[in-house]
């Protein structure tokens, strides 16, 4: 997923990230080191909206299949493979040219 000006314009600490998707320290601190989030402003330790959002679906997933880190890690990396493929998909289709057949002058009598 891209960042986008309106998952980059709130900046907050590991603290803040923890309050906003209301779960555990452990377990956020477990999403960074499983690589399934990071520090947008490293030098600051700090994050975006961008990385609240992907906490967010992370906890989602882990209460709705009660999926561990690495699993949540994994579905999500296959979500966004398939997004980009959906979008690939689109963009063929809206290049591909369209054949009209019309039936009825195309059948010949018998």
């Amino acid at each position: 997923m891209k960042h986008s000006p309106e998952f980059t314009d709130i900046i907050m600490s590991l603290d803040e990230l923890v309050s906003a998707c209301g779960q555990e320290r452990q377990w956020v601190i477990e999403l960074i080191e499983e690589n399934i989030i990071e520090y947008d402003v490293p030098e600051r330790q700090q994050f975006t909206g961008y990385q609240l959002t992907i906490v967010r679906r992370a906890s989602r997933l882990s209460r709705d299949f009660e999926a561990s880190v690495p699993a949540i890690g994994l579905i999500l990396e296959l979500l966004g493979e398939v997004e980009q493929l959906r979008q690939l998909k689109q963009q063929l289709d809206m290049q591909a040219p369209v054949i009209e057949v019309d039936i009825e002058h195309s059948k010949q009598p018998h």
